[in-house]
């Protein structure tokens, strides 16, 4: 995505005009949560304006805190930029710790609608980004580093909801991917035990990036469904297995408890 330019930028009101600006890059997360804006110079000179009227704008976006100062640094982008929206869900999710099937559901209607909306209206430039998460992903595939996979998955993801071109969406899937990465993280260790794990979950996610590719809604929809369902089943049955071996253990040390007879 290309950043507005100054010739959208006019007087009066230049620092509440730029921080609009600013604020809808910051929502686009064409400056994601925790990335650093560009220099006050480079910015000044973008939008044709002095460093007053830049500082301007960046007092504006933190006052809304939207970004925090790092002094002699440089300005942030604020994580309270989600923290709205991740307040509600921490605290469903904290008080509700059988919540993965209901998670693992919502995921997956939210994703099969984002990716037939990326399919529609995806760019060139957000097929490079998918490749790069795919092939991330599959470097951390190689390494079996855990931390890794569950950033490059997360990140794959994200790039689709972004390929849909709606700031609603993107917010929307920026906060949840946020708020569950830790689930994610914890789903990819406790699959471990499926046997082609990563070959499956690297196919499923190239499915559904060659569907956005052949810009094949429905085809995007189904590729994200299965990839979902392939989850939640796969986490069931590893469930199962762990409850059964678990059951095995207990009944083996109660066999020594047992009387002997004679």
């Amino acid at each position: 995505m290309q950043p507005n330019t100054a010739a959208v930028v006019r007087t009066p009101g230049i620092g509440a005009q730029i921080a609009s600006i600013l604020e809808e890059r910051i929502l686009q997360n064409v400056y994601p949560i925790g990335s650093k804006l560009p220099p006050e110079r480079a910015l000044a000179e973008e939008f044709g304006v002095s460093r007053q009227s830049l500082r301007s704008a960046l007092r504006i976006l933190s006052a809304h805190g939207m970004l925090h100062t790092r002094q002699g640094d440089g300005h942030y982008v604020s994580s309270r930029v989600d923290k709205n929206f991740q307040y509600g869900w921490e605290d469903l999710l904290d008080k509700n710790e059988n919540m993965e099937n209901e998670v693992l559901d919502f995921r997956r209607h939210i994703e099969g609608m984002l990716a037939a909306l990326a399919a529609q209206r995806r760019t060139e430039a957000d097929l490079i980004r998918m490749r790069g998460w795919l092939d991330k992903l599959r470097e951390a595939y190689a390494q079996n580093n855990l931390d890794l996979q569950s950033a490059a998955d997360v990140g794959f993801h994200q790039a689709v909801a972004e390929a849909a071109h709606n700031i609603m969406f993107t917010r929307l899937s920026d906060g949840l991917l946020r708020l569950l990465t830790g689930q994610t993280k914890r789903n990819l260790a406790n699959m471990f035990g499926v046997p082609d794990i990563h070959s499956q979950l690297t196919a499923q996610h190239d499915a559904i990036y060659q569907a956005i590719r052949r810009q094949d809604a429905a085809g995007a929809t189904q590729a994200a469904h299965r990839h979902l369902d392939y989850v939640q089943n796969s986490l069931s049955r590893q469930r199962a297995q762990q409850q059964r071996e678990k059951l095995s253990l207990a009944q083996t040390a109660g066999d020594a408890r047992k009387p002997v007879f004679k």
